[in-house]
């Protein structure tokens, strides 16, 4: 038996993409009981685009944000996020966060809701993004494999519930996993279904600006200078200008500790995620558990 969810898309200036992420989403075996795109302030033919399906497809709905407010990533998106939750009149088992920018297989929704069916520990699921180099639909490496990526985020209705939602700051992504885990959900990674990423991990605002962006995560999530410098090097090691993305990463943390930035979580929920990425490491280099 399918488990019903609800679809949310904040969409900004994506008339290059949002159709082809709504014709991937019109064509799963398993259709949404609701999808709901917010209209984040765009100045192209993003509304048109999407009343153009809803015209054909009932169970669409726009909702159109007129605020103008400043593009910022992390924070402004869950709250285009939020208007969209706001809007839901449907009952669902599961909640979904879609970029606009996606290409979903169409057995996508069926596969997530066997797995929460199947597991009722389940508080997060998704696929495996892929990007096109080469003419080949790759991994997009940026994380742990097991992570699920902030463009296509899947909350069963009760973690949902349970972590308080989304924060409403740079890290949302990472923060919610962690939050999850502190209270005792699990997280899930299907890598049979790839999800093509049609812009590329830091096109919209600069690989480097990504990367200060996740330093100033790492400091409202507690992570502390000892775990935020082994991520720095991991990250300046691994990802292209090689060096500058590690320097980025904890230039973002010291200016938000310069600034004394608010942490996103409590005290205990620090030293929880602290732990958890210590063990994490650990286990990596063989001396530890893995996690």
């Amino acid at each position: 038996m399918q488990m019903d969810y609800v679809v949310i898309i904040p969409a900004y200036n994506e008339e290059l993409f949002l159709g082809r992420t709504l014709e991937s989403l019109t064509r799963q075996e398993a259709l949404p009981r609701q999808l709901i795109v917010v209209n984040d302030g765009s100045t192209d033919a993003t509304p048109e685009i999407v009343r153009s399906y809803a015209e054909k497809y009932p169970w669409i709905k726009l909702v159109n944000n007129e605020k103008k407010e400043k593009r910022s990533a992390g924070a402004k998106v869950v709250r285009a996020f939020y208007l969209g939750y706001e809007a839901i009149d449907v009952d669902y088992d599961f909640l979904v966060k879609l970029d606009a920018d996606l290409e979903l297989p169409e057995q996508y929704f069926r596969r997530l809701s066997e797995m929460f069916r199947a597991n009722p520990r389940l508080g997060i699921a998704g696929g495996m993004i892929t990007t096109l180099k080469n003419g080949e639909w790759v991994y997009e490496r940026f994380s742990d494999r097991d992570y699920v990526p902030g463009a296509f985020k899947s909350y069963r209705r009760e973690c949902f519930e349970a972590i308080g939602g989304l924060r409403r700051s740079i890290g949302w992504d990472s923060v919610d996993e962690l939050i999850a885990r502190y209270n005792g959900w699990e997280i899930a990674v299907d890598e049979s279904l790839q999800v093509h990423h049609h812009r590329v991990l830091g096109t919209e605002t600069g690989s480097l600006r990504v990367r200060a962006k996740a330093g100033d995560a790492m400091y409202r999530m507690r992570y502390g200078l000892i775990i935020t410098l082994i991520s720095a090097a991991k990250a300046g090691y691994l990802n292209r200008p090689y060096g500058l993305t590690g320097i980025a990463v904890f230039w973002g943390w010291l200016r938000s500790w310069i600034r004394g930035e608010a942490f996103m979580v409590n005290e205990d929920e620090g030293r929880f995620i602290r732990k958890f990425r210590r063990e994490r490491m650990l286990g990596k280099l063989g001396m530890g558990k893995k996690v």
